[in-house]
């Protein structure tokens, strides 16, 4: 049997030796490592610039939908404003009054011998500004109170009888002034004159007086 002599076991003992040496292994897993952190680090900045760009993207958004927001809210102010205004137009004309009412009532209640020989009408806004106040339920908006005054002037032709009482107490009567005038003390007399001839009659003596007839107030805001 022929005898098999390995003359190159020691070099290749010695090339095991230091294949399975630790360093060596060591070295190759730090590389391995090395590559693997710088890998998982350039994945880490990519990840970072897609965050950054969505993050810029959401921000965008966010502003066209602030610039969007914004623009609705200040057209619901303006609508809200509107209707307000469309409210109070609404109730003043529901509440106004209609003067060609007032002068057919006055037609109907100046009978002879009383002449009316001027009507004035005053009218006019008593202005409340806001109140602007931290505190809850102080604040208050801005509002207006209308207050209406009917100046009459007229003769009365038979100022013996006072006739004028009898006129005023016609105009409280009458169903239009009932409707508009205060509740109390809404017709006075705010004066009278001496015993006047007329000049085209001289025979005829009459007494000028003046009489207000104070409407109920109207509240606006």
């Amino acid at each position: 049997m022929p005898i098999r002599i390995n003359l190159l076991a020691e070099e290749q003992y010695l090339a095991e030796v230091r294949r399975r040496d630790p360093v060596k292994r060591a070295a190759y897993l730090g590389g391995f490592l090395a590559v693997l952190a710088l890998g998982w680090w350039g994945w880490l900045l990519f990840a970072k610039g897609a965050a950054n760009r969505a993050l810029e993207g959401h921000k965008a958004s966010f502003t066209k939908l602030e610039k969007t927001a914004k623009e609705v809210a200040d057209h619901q102010k303006r609508a809200a404003e509107i209707e307000r205004n469309i409210h109070a137009l609404h109730r003043m004309v529901t509440n106004r009054v209609l003067w060609s009412g007032c002068l057919n009532a006055l037609q109907q209640v100046a009978q002879e011998p009383i002449q009316l020989t001027r009507i004035r009408v005053e009218q006019g806004y008593n202005v409340q500004a806001a109140v602007v106040s931290r505190e809850r339920g102080k604040s208050k908006l801005a509002s207006s109170t209308e207050v209406i005054r009917l100046v009459v002037t007229a003769r009365d032709y038979g100022s013996a009888d006072q006739n004028y009482i009898k006129f005023k107490e016609r105009v409280e009567a009458h169903p239009w002034f009932k409707q508009y005038l205060a509740k109390e003390n809404a017709v006075t007399f705010k004066g009278f004159s001496n015993p006047t001839p007329d000049k085209d009659d001289p025979n005829r003596v009459f007494v000028t007086f003046t009489m207000e007839c104070a409407f109920t107030e109207q509240f606006r805001n």
